[in-house]
């Protein structure tokens, strides 16, 4: 985590030093087309930074001095809502690939690795963060677990926010998933709002409702996928944040909203490493926002300025006194970077060792068949939305795995405690033929989540999911596979190396049928109780909509 500390007064003295042209700066980027995200115009300056911060845009002289002739310098990019996690690596290696195309500052919610490890996770992250080469600024999660419908590996209470709040680079409260909570004035969320920002979490919350939530003091929002619902939360003054990853794709939805000075493009966390590596990361959101007709300087302000003022980050802009984290790019429109700068500096890969107590995590029992029967009958059926976070429910009669009507089995296996607790239900959308696909990567609590084409394929998958202590399996008669070593959640290895493993996992799955375009991902948020509207959790098939466990079977 670079330092966010105020100068002290002889920096200071020094600083203005700089800035009046008395003395030298420590860097000096001349010659550049300076992109000014606050009035909407460039200019050509020289960039004058002084220790980690800008001294002063003009003409000025560095005792180094970099020429930056035939280059646009923009703010370093910032995205407002992350879940570092989700990329499947550790933070320093995250870094490795975000960071050289112009993503200096990420603003996470650590809750996936909270689910698992509690605020010692949050702590991990905190410190791999301090050598991490990114501007790195965390929200305490609230929804730990994210409902009460699930059997998460650890729980957030308000004491645990409230130490939370004092740690450097913690900004607020992360997105308070469990909306209904807030809007039926329950005492145990309230007492969790201790914090001036909190971030929302509220899909499809309309009228005196989501009246109810932004009272509250909740800010924002990343959940719409309708121009209607956005607009409808900005009325309120909610800043929405336009998800764009690999699985969740709003922006399209929300194009007629977006540019907006109350409108942020983020990922949620929702980009793999294969896309990290092909496509880029909040530079390649930036550049689907162009491609939808959106102005690059309304683009570059959802990236920049809009985040940067909404959290009180001292950086968005390329002014005298903010963070000296800037992007050199050729094309504006491309964005493709030539070089980056954090806090002044060009950004070294760094590395962090977890301990050992974040790399066993993995308690589940091993699955037999039997464990997996469903009375046949009328199933309520999650459907998959490709594309989106979304599903559907859907009731047909079953009689077991139908592949021919693309019904498959869906099961969650608690793997905290060690309960053997199984939920069990049916999904549609996959579209394997045979095998089956487990893993250890299930929002939000984290517990084995998996489907198949058969009990003994499902059981086989789960199992070598437990036996190498988490990560991703496929099972079609032998396994293909990534271990996640670090809470199920993040490899220990390269980025090249697990995308060259997800890949193979992927390229099986298609090979077995499965037309999904992120089918990891989708895969993950089927155990996601607060997105509606049928999910599955350990506890059984949940009605996100009624907020409650139902029967998988509605009639024999």
């Amino acid at each position: 985590m670079i330092s966010s500390k105020k100068p002290s007064k002889t920096e200071l003295k020094r600083i203005i030093r700089v800035a009046r042209g008395e003395e030298k700066a420590d860097l000096v980027i001349k010659n550049a087309e300076v992109v000014n995200v606050l009035t909407e115009e460039i200019y050509n300056a020289d960039i004058a930074i002084c220790k980690d911060l800008i001294a002063g845009v003009g003409k000025y002289d560095g005792i180094r001095e970099i020429d930056a002739k035939g280059l646009y310098a923009i703010p370093g990019l910032i995205d407002a809502h992350t879940h570092v996690e989700m990329s499947l690596l550790t933070l320093c290696e995250f870094s490795r690939l975000v960071v050289p195309r112009g993503t200096t500052c990420v603003v996470a919610d650590p809750h996936e690795i909270a689910n698992v490890l509690g605020k010692k996770g949050i702590k991990y992250l905190l410190e791999e963060a301090k050598v991490a080469p990114i501007r790195f600024y965390c929200m305490v999660p609230p929804c730990v677990p994210s409902s009460p419908l699930e059997t998460s590996g650890a729980e957030i209470v308000a004491e645990d926010i409230e130490e939370l709040l004092n740690y450097e680079g913690v900004l607020g409260v992360a997105e308070f998933m469990n909306y209904p909570a807030i809007v039926n004035a329950e005492d145990s969320a309230l007492e969790k709002l201790i914090s001036p920002v909190v971030d929302g979490h509220c899909p499809r919350l309309s009228g005196k409702d989501l009246n109810a939530y932004v009272s509250a003091g909740i800010l924002s929002d990343h959940e719409s996928t309708s121009a209607e619902e956005a607009r409808e939360k900005l009325r309120l003054g909610m800043r929405i944040m336009i998800r764009e990853g690999s699985a969740g794709r709003n922006l399209k939805a929300l194009k007629q909203i977006a540019g907006n000075r109350y409108t942020m493009l983020v990922t949620d966390g929702d980009r793999s490493v294969r896309d990290l590596l092909r496509e880029g990361y909040l530079d390649s959101v930036y550049r689907k926002a162009i491609a939808e007709g959106i102005d690059e300087f309304k683009a570059l302000q959802m990236v920049t300025l809009n985040p940067a003022e909404f959290f009180g980050i001292n950086a968005g802009i390329i002014a005298p006194s903010r963070f000296a984290d800037i992007a050199l790019v050729k094309d504006l429109r491309k964005l493709d970077v030539k070089k980056v700068f954090v806090g002044g500096k060009e950004p070294v890969p760094s590395s962090y060792t977890y301990p050992e107590d974040a790399r066993s995590t993995v308690k589940a029992k091993k699955l037999r068949k039997e464990d997996l029967e469903i009375k046949r009958g009328k199933a309520r059926v999650i459907e998959i939305i490709d594309g989106e976070i979304l599903t559907l429910e859907r009731v047909e009669f079953v009689d077991g795995i139908d592949v021919s009507r693309d019904i498959l089995k869906a099961v969650v296996v608690e793997r905290h405690k060690g309960t053997g607790r199984i939920g069990k239900g049916y999904v549609k959308g996959f579209g394997i033929k045979k095998g089956a696909l487990a893993q250890t990567i299930a929002h939000d609590a984290h517990n084995i989540v998996a489907i198949g084409a058969s009990d003994e394929e499902i059981c086989e998958a789960v199992n070598r999911v437990i036996e190498i202590g988490g990560g991703i399996v496929v099972y079609d008669g032998e396994f293909t596979e990534l271990p996640l070593r670090v809470a199920g959640l993040m490899s220990d290895e390269r980025a090249e190396i697990v995308a060259e493993k997800l890949e193979k996992i992927e390229n099986k799955l298609f090979e077995l049928g499965c037309n999904l375009r992120a089918p990891i991902i989708t895969l993950s948020f089927i155990a996601l109780p607060v997105i509606p509207k049928l999910k599955i959790t350990d506890l059984g098939v949940v009605d996100v909509e009624a907020f409650r466990v139902v029967d998988t079977i509605v009639e024999i």
